[in-house]
């Protein structure tokens, strides 16, 4: 490759149709082919999620197939930058492939996916910024995922994306089939690992730990509404300014 790299990033190959695209591939014999194909896995029922527009003090579970999707966050290649654990930039062109999470990267004429995304610090997407780390699932499962940070501080706020794949009519044709996009609020403290929120007033408020009542003054005066994203952005800012 072009771009020398302080740590080993093992880097997948994608196929991709553009003429331009399939000319850089041929000048990296570093890579290894990935299959174009895409094998989903069906999901015939609704998903049950947690509520995330619950009242009161508790929250609920209820079915809901998501927002319909496709694999990417944006399927355009935005400018930015990946830095190494190590502190090597990356300049180039990124995209999120949410299905497969995956980050996706054009460098100097190379196009790959990142194999070993622990390898990465901080991955910033046009307005968007990502970190990887590892998480506990709600069937208690440890996986490893991309979050995006929407606040930063000491008590960061990660947004999770993923999609699920649903055949929509039973029959033999995919065409017909659709993906869904599922998102899901966590906060992260320090190096700790990011914990599940549940959005409703009182959740989010004991997630300030000592400071529910003051966070519930200054939620009170500006009428945020945990709700709306942009709000708990702000509420979130706001507890990070706290000494």
């Amino acid at each position: 490759m072009k771009t020398k790299l302080s740590v080993s990033v093992i880097i997948l190959l994608l196929y991709l149709p553009a003429s331009a695209q399939q000319e850089s591939f041929s000048k990296n014999s570093s890579v290894v082919k990935q299959n174009q194909e895409i094998n989903y896995e069906p999901v015939y029922d609704p998903i049950p999620i947690s509520d995330l527009n619950v009242t009161g003090g508790g929250y609920n579970t209820y079915f809901y197939l998501g927002d319909e999707s496709g694999m990417y966050l944006n399927d355009v290649w935005a400018d930015g930058k990946a830095t190494l654990v190590d502190g090597a930039v990356l300049n180039g062109k990124f995209r999120y492939n949410i299905y497969k999470q995956k980050m996706e990267a054009v460098i100097e004429g190379d196009t790959f996916a990142f194999a070993k995304p622990c390898e990465l610090s901080v991955l910033q997407m046009g307005e968007h910024k990502f970190v990887y780390s590892t998480f506990l699932r709600s069937d208690r499962e440890v996986s490893n995922t991309w979050f995006e940070v929407l606040c930063e501080g000491d008590c960061q706020l990660l947004l999770r994306r993923y999609i699920k794949y649903r055949v929509t009519d039973g029959d033999d044709d995919p065409g017909n089939d659709k993906l869904y996009r599922l998102e899901e609020y966590y906060t992260c403290r320090g190096e700790g690992s990011p914990d599940r929120l549940y959005i409703s007033k009182k959740l989010v408020l004991d997630s300030f730990q000592n400071r529910e009542a003051e966070m519930f003054d200054y939620l009170k005066s500006k009428k945020l509404n945990v709700k709306e994203r942009s709000d708990l952005v702000k509420l979130f800012a706001y507890y990070n300014t706290i000494d």
